[in-house]
């Protein structure tokens, strides 16, 4: 498709926007967002500083200030046309913004590294204010650089916030799972052997994953510390398992008696308090695996709710992985085709030529410029369709011939997402993904 304007579709639309209005009754808002207060510039077209900087505060007097300043300037220059710029600083921007929407005043969101950018094209690498700050996004919006802001609503804006709250935990639940092994390492060294180095160096006393070990996820529980295993006999050890609920045979007791007979022990102290700090740590774990658990519950029923529910009937991808992309990806009708999905994840690659110099993009890394929750789910969702689709999982194989495998897997995720939006537009998932090619 040949572009009609240097900075294609969105430059294009801000181009019609203010086609015919002078530039001097084009008025820009800028600001720059913090968590306690946010600064504000007003100018027009031109540049041309309208209202100096100044500072409004996040309650609603803030905002009442606003309205009030950016009417004032609107009715000094008769402005024509009013563009709203900021930076999309973490969440501290989106009860503004919601705002400035829902009083008919339509929000450009200025991508915080292109604000970067743009300092150091001034030659202000190493000056940074908000003051500066403020300009530079203003010297963008003024150019029409930036995205409309659409903020979420009812079922998306619900997907959205649960997803992120899970993705919150599971992160949680990561870091207390090494910790509660880093416990583990010093009570009973050897035990836990998680490392694939290790496991070929030593003899696992399970074969099974240590998370997945019913045995010794009781014995973590029942009794992790040696010195009490010592104390006791196989006997003994299993009568314990039996009181507290678990299973244990006379063989497996030995085992782990053997085990801790040829531990080097720690110091019985420090074994005593970090066993205690262990079962604290195992509580929270359980209470993390419970809201996620109920969480991820109430993800399946709300992507019910939409259309993205055909993906949840394909092999290979789970319900939360679907719930994710669709919390990611948002409204299907604000994109008109894949690519711009593609492009907001940042998976396009980047480009460097020049003279000669021409690779047109290929090998290139990819820009990464766009929604990291979005490329994490689609790697996410990638990953676990490669194990079950044929089609995508030869498609992989075939780019690994002449591509490192973290080129190939992204390449494979833009194809993967390109199948998936073929699905949800047709409404049923044996479009492509779930069919062997013919030819």
């Amino acid at each position: 498709e040949q572009r009609t304007h240097l900075h294609g579709v969105r430059g294009q639309a801000f181009a019609a926007q203010i086609r015919g209005i002078p530039r001097e009754r084009i008025l820009c808002v800028s600001l720059d967002v913090s968590k306690y207060f946010h600064v504000v510039m007003i100018h027009n077209g031109l540049g041309e500083i309208v209202r100096p900087p100044f500072e409004i505060d996040i309650y609603q007097s803030g905002f009442d200030q606003l309205q009030h300043v950016i009417a004032q300037a609107q009715a000094e220059i008769q402005a024509e046309v009013v563009l709203i710029g900021m930076e999309p600083t973490g969440h501290y921007f989106e009860n503004l913004a919601r705002q400035l929407v829902a009083h008919g005043r339509p929000v450009t969101l200025i991508n915080s590294y292109a604000v970067k950018s743009n300092r150091h094209q001034q030659l202000m690498q190493r000056q940074k204010s908000d003051e500066i700050d403020v300009a530079a996004i203003g010297d963008l919006l003024q150019r029409g650089q930036g995205t409309p802001y659409r903020p979420l609503t009812g079922v998306y804006l619900a997907l959205q916030q649960i997803d992120r709250h899970r993705l919150a935990l599971v992160r949680s639940q990561t870091r207390l799972k090494n910790r509660i092994i880093g416990h583990m390492d010093r009570i009973f060294p050897g035990l836990v052997l998680t490392n694939k180095a290790a496991q070929e160096r030593y003899t696992p006393l399970f074969k099974t994953d240590f998370w997945k070990c019913q045995t010794l996820q009781h014995l973590i529980r029942i009794c992790p510390n040696p010195h009490q295993i010592l104390a006791m006999s196989p006997k003994e050890l299993a009568e314990a398992f039996r009181q507290h609920g678990g299973r244990m045979g006379p063989a497996t007791a030995a085992r782990i008696l053997e085990q801790a007979q040829k531990t080097l022990l720690p110091d019985p102290e420090l074994a005593a308090v970090r066993s205690q700090c262990l079962q604290s740590d195992l509580a929270l774990l359980e209470s993390i695996e419970t809201q996620i658990a109920e969480l991820e519950n109430m993800e399946t029923k709300l992507v019910e709710q939409t259309p993205y529910q055909v993906w949840t009937t394909l092999k290979g991808l789970s319900t939360v992985q679907a719930a994710s992309l669709a919390a990611a990806i948002g409204p299907p009708e604000n994109y008109c085709h894949v690519g711009q999905i593609v492009r907001r994840a940042g998976l396009v690659p980047s480009c460097h030529d020049s003279g000669t110099y021409q690779r047109k993009g290929k090998g290139g890394h990819i820009t990464k410029v766009g929604d990291a929750f979005l490329r994490r789910a689609l790697m996410n969702a990638t990953n676990s369709l490669l194990m079950h689709q044929p089609v995508l999982a030869r498609y992989f194989h075939k780019k690994m011939r002449d591509k490192e495998p973290p080129v190939a897997k992204v390449a494979t995720a833009r194809k993967a997402l390109s199948i998936l939006w073929a699905t949800l537009r047709d409404g049923y998932s044996s479009t492509l993904i779930a069919q062997e090619s013919s030819s």
